[in-house]
């Protein structure tokens, strides 16, 4: 007798089931496409349905991948990069100083690279002509260290980046190089002028890098040594090199194998070894590493809590379509149990049929993730739209990439598989008998089919109510925002720039050029008050800081004095309608001749000297003894939402070195706008060679502070329109089909005396239990979650009672209309014509 062959190894059995499983593929990819064509409609309304849900996440997906993680167009392995930043009592700081960033590039075991920047706008001139445009000044590894080759020419040596003003070298980007240059191919070696300096140009970047602000748009690079030519020539150029001048953003590239948590390890250590080298000016300062997402500025800083926010909403309508879906695909297989019994009476295996109806849904996932595709495309410019006007040159670069194009695809699969693997499986055990008989009406799945249904509208309303309460949390945290007092009035105000260092001006000529200034605007007709200040508070840059020491009180250890402030002239208080309530405002008598003064904000004034009067008092800032003249009104100077925080104002005719002052003048009345042209004039007959820059509205540029709520309320708002829209179509589908269903019931009813009303109230009261349990579970969701929109909330708790009253409210309207349609429908059946289909 013949040996029977062994059984097939477990593995052969698996390729072999895999190889069946693929070649029947074909087959069912035409079965599905018939199905689908037999009900184009519907087909549609679901292809539309993903299309929506797909694309709003791929957009989101396209806005963390070009914004946090991969933030720096042109820079090579963005993954291998970290920020490093600084941080005393509790305050942190975004940029290092030049010493302490050479210390930290010592550590070659954990960095192999560190570099640092600043930017700055500057005065191009070609011909007869000027331009400002935004730069940076970076140390000699900049381009280096970020792994950007240059496409003409060569980048920075080392030996350009040791003497203060000594390699007037510059490289600038591709885009100015075509632009103003007309991509002259000769640009290497030729001079330029900016800021009224020769630069040589030694390099011209590939096309696509700006810089390492993300979202800031930067058109040249010099030396760091040139900081004094091209940023501050106010400001003596050996400053650079002091320990305490901490300007630089700077980024350190890891070494091989090494971790954030290692780099981390090491600046500890290496802080505490500055700390006791250089105590007077490293005490209580430690170094911090980042990731490039993390980042403390630029793009990520602003828009990381909104891309987290969108980010949970987008999937969240993505489940709601998937339910959805899978309501739909459950209809579609009731309405086909006499085809899938029939298939299994013949033989088809419960597999085969699960592939099937899983290629139908997979298919329908594919066209509605390749139309989600297309709307993408569109959708990730939508953030231009959501940017306050600024002098700020932004470059927001938006592509969707192969990593956002294989997250989609992981997406659209897993969304297909979501809503087609319960049908699939409900599809593949009918009741044959009943199904061979009458055609199924109950062969598919029986109550338990039902209740599949129910839990997926449960579903749907509870994530649409999630939505619904975010939004309107959202739009009532925006409304509060734009009514808190900022501290000043920003409406009626122009704010422009003036950089006359560059025009040369020194520390002794340029404060009598900007009394002049503010004499002659300030006779302008329609002028209410004019001054001026090197910072304006709200916008998306920072100011500067200053020491402080009281005498007679020393630090103790982990209390840092560093305060931010501004250099203002008189009448900046009046100009921007900030209350003085103590003392007297700045005057042209208060420059290098008298007494060093300030005014301090009353936060500082409680600080410093708690329960005392603050006019009057002393302290020493950056070494000088200074006396108190005033107390100003705290207002807000970087976010909305910040916390009381100490505030410094100081005479600019004692402060000579800041010779780059913003112009701030209020009008009478009217639009502030209406006054660029003339004042640029008045401004030219004092000195045509002058030019104002960036002239905007104080309440455009004040807009910024509103940038991530503004962006999280609109955005909210379109997805929980469509969330809400999205739960009625489910509720709506499951009632009407529950009315298909008992159609032969109500007819029968009918037939024996019940009246239309019972009807209604009977459909009506199974569609609003689902509502309900919807709206319960939301609640709970919607409760538990969020607090995660603490941040975009201003005056505003996020479990505001009037917002979890309305907002189901609300809800329960739409769903009573989408039970209402299919229950009307119930009572209009003729119970002859049902009683003789009977």
């Amino acid at each position: 007798m013949p040996e029977s062959p062994a059984d097939p190894s477990p593995p052969t059995r698996l390729a072999s089931r895999l190889r069946h499983w693929f070649a029947g593929l074909p087959s069912d990819l035409r079965q599905a496409l018939r199905q689908l064509t037999k009900t184009p409609g519907t087909t549609l309304v679901v292809v539309l349905s993903l299309a929506l849900g797909i694309g709003a996440s791929t957009t989101v997906l396209c806005w963390i991948e070009n914004l946090l993680l991969r933030p720096l167009p042109g820079v090579e392995r963005e993954e291998d990069l970290v920020i490093l930043t600084t941080s005393a009592a509790g305050r942190m700081w975004d940029t290092l100083s030049l010493p302490d960033l050479r210390d930290v590039a010592a550590e070659k075991k954990v960095f192999s690279g560190v570099c640092g920047s600043q930017q700055t706008p500057a005065c191009l001139a070609t011909g007869r002509s000027t331009e400002w445009i935004y730069g940076q000044i970076v140390t000699a590894g900049f381009f280096d260290v970020l792994g950007v080759k240059p496409l003409l020419g060569r980048t920075f040596q080392p030996a350009e980046d040791e003497k203060p003003g000594g390699h007037p070298v510059i490289v600038i980007s591709e885009r100015l190089w075509r632009k103003t240059f007309s991509a002259d191919p000769a640009i290497i070696g030729r001079v330029i002028t900016l800021n009224r300096h020769a630069f040589t140009v030694v390099g011209v970047t590939p096309a696509g890098f700006y810089g390492d602000i993300t979202g800031l748009r930067c058109e040249f690079w010099a030396p760091t040594m040139m900081h004094h030519e091209v940023a501050y020539a106010g400001i003596a150029p050996e400053l650079v090199l002091k320990r305490y001048a901490r300007w630089h953003h700077t980024y350190a590239r890891l070494q091989p194998g090494v971790t954030l948590a290692q780099a981390r390890a090491a600046l500890n250590v290496l802080s505490t070894r500055l700390e006791l080298t250089y105590p007077e000016t490293n005490r209580d300062i430690r170094l911090h590493a980042w990731p490039l997402w993390n980042s403390t500025y630029g793009a990520q800083s602003i828009f990381r809590p909104v891309l987290g926010l969108l980010l949970g909403v987008s999937l969240g309508v993505v489940l709601i379509v998937a339910a959805n879906v899978a309501n739909l695909q459950l209809a579609r297989a009731t309405a086909r149990v006499k085809e899938i019994a029939v298939r299994l009476a013949v033989g088809a295996s419960r597999a085969r049929l699960i592939r099937l109806v899983l290629t139908e849904s997979l298919l329908l996932a594919t066209a509605g993730g390749v139309l989600g595709i297309l709307l993408a495309e569109w959708l990730v410019g939508l953030f231009r739209f959501f940017l306050p006007r600024t002098h700020l040159p932004v470059n927001l670069v938006q592509t969707i990439d192969g990593r956002v194009l294989a997250a989609t695809v992981i997406l659209t699969v897993l969304t297909g598989l979501l809503f087609g693997l319960v049908p699939a499986l409900q599809a593949s055990r009918p009741e044959l008998n009943l199904a061979l008989k009458d055609g199924g009406r109950t062969a598919t799945g029986g109550a338990g089919h039902h209740r599949i249904r129910g839990l997926l509208v449960v579903g749907e309303v509870a994530l649409a109510l999630v939505l619904l309460v975010g939004t309107a949390l959202c739009q009532q945290g925006l409304r509060r925002s734009q009514q808190i007092d900022p501290g000043l009035e920003p409406r009626g105000v122009l704010v422009a720039g003036l950089r006359v260092g560059m025009n040369g001006y020194t520390r002794e000529s340029a404060p009598e050029f900007f009394r002049l200034v503010q004499q002659r605007v300030a006779v302008m007709p329609g002028v209410a008050s004019v001054a001026l200040a090197n910072w304006f508070p709200l916008g998306f840059e920072d100011t500067g800081t200053a020491n402080i020491e009281l005498p007679d009180h020393p630090r103790r250890p982990g209390e840092q004095w560093n305060f931010r402030l501004a250099v203002v002239s008189p009448a900046y208080f009046a100009t921007f309608r900030i209350p003085l309530l103590a003392g007297r405002d700045f005057t042209d008598r208060d420059d290098l001749k008298s007494p060093a003064v300030a005014v301090v904000n009353e936060s500082m004034a409680r600080q410093l000297w708690p329960d005392q009067d603050a006019v009057g008092r002393t302290f020493k800032c950056n070494g000088r003894d200074t006396r108190v003249i005033g107390v100003a009104k705290s207002g807000k100077y970087r976010a909305l939402n910040d916390p009381p925080e100490s505030f410094l104002y100081l005479p600019y005719r004692q402060e000579p070195s800041y010779l780059d002052l913003g112009l701030c003048v209020r009008v009478a009345d009217g639009d502030p706008a209406a006054l660029s042209g003339p004042l640029r004039e008045e401004i030219h007959h004092l000195d045509p060679g002058v030019e104002l820059w960036a002239t905007l509205r104080m309440a455009d540029y004040v807009d910024a502070a509103l940038l991530p709520q503004k962006i999280a309320s609109s955005l909210l708002t379109l997805l929980g329109a469509i969330a809400l829209l999205l739960a009625a179509m489910g509720v709506y589908a499951v009632m009407a089909y529950a009315v298909s269903q008992r159609t032969q019931e109500f007819g029968v009813r009918l037939a024996l005396g019940a009246s239309p009303g019972s009807i209604l109230a009977m459909v009506l009261r199974q569609g609003l239990a689902l509502a309900a349990a919807g709206l319960a579970a939301g609640l709970g969701l919607a409760a538990a979650t969020s607090r995660l929109l603490a941040g975009f909330l201003y005056g505003v708790s996020p479990y505001d009672a009037l917002t979890f009253c309305t907002v189901p409210a609300l809800l329960a309207v739409v769903a009573l209309l989408a039970c209402w349609l299919p229950a009307r429908r119930a009572t209009r059946v003729d119970p002859m014509v049902t009683l003789r289909t009977e």
